[in-house]
């Protein structure tokens, strides 16, 4: 760009570009949404991809319910270093009764073999957890710390063990994203462990063997199956853990960045409207320069080189206000993730952010340059702009380049990019719709017009001609405010339907408490302790058995061709009966067999594992069961209701066959909710190995991260209403001058001011009505689709809710641009005629 070319845009916006501010609003505010949610991303999927080793807590690990045979661990271990890590849920007490639901790990002397646990106050695992003055040592979770008000030197009980907190875990580098609702991590050595006596028979100890090698993980793998071709434990490497992490963070991410290109793709809106009004101000300037001789081109590389500079400039503040956003979020997020926020991760995704600000700005604003600089310098003198209603093809392909280049973006930022894909394709669909939407409702206001109802109604037809006149706020009122709203309406009814859900539904239909790993000896001791509840209305029981799939009609899985089979041949699957349909599962395909069957038996899987194996109704299964072979045949597959499954059962078994291997039982307790922490305490006192989940404990936590993401939601929406008021108030800034001089006509004519503010007031409640029934239809829409397909929740009567947000947002934002047009109307008709022409 030439000097003197830049030199003269930055005099001429000096001094007239203030009008501008809305074209650097909008943009500004789509940077920022698209700068924080891909800073963010970056940022966690950054710390959480970046050493996958360290998260999983090895290369590689075998699990297992039982210790590994000598011969297993000395292959092993000339393969690799070895570390035992050795989990048991359970519960804790504190001296004054109080129970809460824990993850015991004990560990040897290599742990971790990735990354160090640091406490505080400082010191070694070792001398932290040794046996001194004759009581062990425990290291705790902070959160657990927190929720039961414990500090370092405080007793507590672990089974038949009383322990002394001597130490906060600081950063434990293989600690479960899923700790706060399994149970925060209790740290005690390896030797205490026994000592608690919770190893006993039927415990569900979890060993699990990580292994640090040179190699390939998936081969050692390989190898290590050839080896032990019997061995029931399960192998998973790092790369799994990488891989399944890596694509549940891309499809997050692609949703965040999706509703940043959606704030922004409406802000562009308002920059086409703001060029195309502060280009409308500059008729008489265009005309001068250009009747002075400056060509066509000059003057066109002056006003694209003023917009460059607006959008780069409000495209940095964009950035930078973007980038602070995710820093901070990333710290919110470090109190529960392993993360660390860093300047240098920020840079690409802020680079991006400010690319698509640019190129967003010169794919909206360059049809509005091209209309006005093809008038005529005479035309410019005179104020008319009647002969510029027609782009030049030269722009209309510079501003296909630009969107197609915004376009390939979009689709190679994105973490998924069928989510762009689909973005792109549904964008068109929406704005196919729209403008068919458009005409079918201009074509109706004309018919409206002639309606005999109509005749003598002046303020009426005035406002319905309104709709239809050219320049009418209609598209943009829909496109921008009802795009705005319809993510509202959308994230109003979610978020609605899911409190309802957490408040109402489940505290109504779940149990108060969820008991796992109840021994069959403790059974008679169990339901006596839990008769002392006065309001105990129910207790449910049902067996459960762990058992492997091993054949699947006539293959043997660990035989076959297919790793993926081979692998699902050592998974452990929990097993149990119907018993009344006792975790509230869907056959989804086939049919429950009849109440009282006794015949050969029979089984129905969940859709999940069903589906990972390729099984159909009619199959023949066989299950290995504590050594044992079990023939059923498949019957049903069923699928698990998501807010209210308990146990998560993978087979359900016709009653009978799974007596001879029945050792522990999981269970559930329906009483008052205020009974259920006493009754938890008194339980845990006598049989602590017995673990159990207050439904209450688990929707706090689901209500605290709900409150979370609704902030979240609230903020985006926020912006993405914003944009849409500004694009509203370009849209009013462009038809001001038009509706002014049309309504000083009026007046002169003879038309009562009072009519003429009314007609103004009844097309903008005519924008207001439209806007919102197409937020409320496309809002309800995408809502019951995302609770029913998605979070498979039964949509409650909350529409209302949807449709008195949609109204109430589209009256107040249009009702404040009717409020600047109607000021604009307390002016003398001489003044009116002037400002107006």
């Amino acid at each position: 760009m030439p000097l003197a070319t830049a030199s003269l845009a930055w005099r001429d916006l000096r001094a007239s570009g203030r009008s501008l501010w809305v074209f650097c609003a909008c943009l500004m505010l789509g940077v920022t949404l698209i700068a924080a949610s891909g800073g963010l991303f970056q940022q966690v999927s950054g710390g959480l991809l970046a050493d996958t080793r360290t998260l999983f807590g090895g290369d590689l690990e075998v699990r297992h319910r039982a210790p590994l045979s000598e011969r297993e661990l000395a292959w092993m271990g000339a393969r690799g270093e070895v570390s035992l890590l050795i989990e048991l849920r359970t519960m804790l007490l504190t001296d004054d009764g109080r129970a809460e639901l824990v993850e015991l790990q004990s560990f040897d002397q290599r742990y971790p073999l990735y990354g160090e646990v640091r406490l505080r106050p400082n010191a070694s695992l070792a001398e932290t957890l040794a046996d001194r003055e004759g009581a062990w040592g425990a290291a705790f979770d902070p959160v657990l710390a927190e929720r039961l008000g414990l500090q370092v030197g405080d007793r507590v009980r672990l089974g038949e063990l009383s322990v002394v907190l001597r130490a906060l875990i600081e950063s434990q580098p293989d600690r479960s994203l899923r700790a706060d609702w399994r149970g925060p991590p209790v740290l005690i050595a390896a030797k205490a462990l026994p000592a608690t006596g919770l190893v006993q028979v039927g415990s569900r100890l979890a060993y699990r063997y990580r292994v640090k090698i040179d190699g390939d993980a998936a081969a050692w793998r390989a190898d290590f199956a050839r080896a032990f071709p019997a061995a029931d434990g399960e192998l998973r490497t790092f790369a799994e853990r990488s891989e399944r992490l890596s694509q549940v963070l891309a499809q997050l991410g692609s949703g965040l960045l999706l509703i940043g290109f959606s704030a922004l793709f409406v802000g562009g809106l308002g920059v086409f409207n703001s060029v195309h009004a502060y280009l409308q101000g500059k008729l008489a300037t265009m005309a001068t320069l250009a009747a002075l001789g400056l060509r066509d081109r000059r003057l066109a590389a002056v006003y694209l080189a003023q917009v460059l500079m607006l959008a780069g400039a409000a495209s940095l503040v964009g950035t930078l206000l973007g980038g602070a956003l995710a820093l901070a979020g990333t710290a919110l997020a470090a109190e529960r993730l392993p993360l660390a926020p860093t300047l240098r991760g920020l840079f690409l995704p802020m680079a991006v952010a400010w690319l698509f600000g640019v190129l967003t700005a010169l794919t909206f604003a360059l049809p509005a340059l091209g209309r006005a600089l093809s008038v005529p310098p005479a035309a410019l003198f005179r104020g008319i702009d009647g002969a510029a209603t027609r782009t030049p093809a030269r722009y209309w392909w510079a501003t296909a380049a630009c969107g197609v280049l915004t376009t390939a973006l979009v689709v190679a930022v994105l973490p998924e990019p069928l989510f762009g894909a689909g973005f792109i394709l549904v964008t068109l669909l929406l704005l196919t719709l729209l403008e068919g939407l458009v005409r079918l409702l201009r074509s109706g206001a004309q018919r409206l017009l002639d309606h005999p109802r109509l005749q003598g109604r002046f303020a009426l037809r005035l406002a319905v001609a309104g709709l239809c006149r050219p320049g009418s706020a209609l598209r943009p009122s829909l496109l921008s405010l009802g795009s705005a709203l319809t993510l509202l309406v959308a994230s109003t009814l979610v978020v609605a339907a899911l409190l309802r859900t957490l408040n109402d539904t489940i505290p109504e239909q779940s149990p108060a408490l969820v008991f796992y790993d109840i021994s069959a000896f403790q059974l008679e001791e169990f339901r006596a302790v839990l008769s002392e509840s006065p309001s105990l209305r129910r207790l449910d029981l049902a067996p459960l058995v762990l058992g492997r799939l091993s054949r699947v009609n006539s293959e043997v899985l660990r035989e076959s061709g297919d790793a993926g089979r081979v692998l699902e041949a050592r998974d452990e699957h929990k097993l149990s009966y119907r018993l009344d349909n006792f975790d509230n599962v869907v056959v989804d395909r086939g049919a429950w067999w009849p109440e009282g069957y006794r015949g050969p038996p029979l089984v129905a899987m969940e859709d999940r594992e069903a589906d990972q194996l390729g099984l159909q109704v009619g199959d023949r299964l066989r299950f290995d069961i504590l050594g044992q072979a079990v023939d059923a045949e498949l019957v049903a597959i069923y699928s698990q209701r998501r807010f209210q499954a308990r146990f998560w059962l993978e087979a359900i078994f016709s009653d009978g066959v799974l007596e001879p291997f029945i050792t522990r039982y999981v269970g559930a307790a329906y009483l008052d909710p205020g009974e259920a922490v006493t009754a938890q305490n008194r339980i845990a006192a006598v049989a602590p190995s017995v673990v159990t989940v207050r439904t209450e404990g688990i929707l706090a936590e689901a209500r605290a991260l709900l409150g979370r993401a609704s902030a979240g939601l609230a903020a985006i929406a926020g912006v993405s209403l914003a944009a849409s008021l500004l694009v509203l108030a370009s849209v009013v800034a462009t038809s001001r001058a038009r509706q002014v001089y049309d309504a000083s006509v009026l007046h002169t004519l003879g038309a009562r001011l009072s009519l003429i503010r009314q007609s103004l007031r009844l097309e903008y409640a005519l924008l207001a009505l439209l806007t919102s029934l197409f937020a409320i239809v496309l809002g309800s829409a995408l809502a019951s689709a995302l609770l029913e397909y998605r979070l498979q929740l039964q949509v409650p009567n909350i529409w209302w809710l949807g449709a008195l947000t949609a109204v109430g947002v589209s009256v107040a934002s249009l009702g404040f641009g009717a409020r600047y047009l109607l000021r604009q109307l307390r002016l003398a008709p001489a003044l009116l005629l002037r400002s107006g022409g």
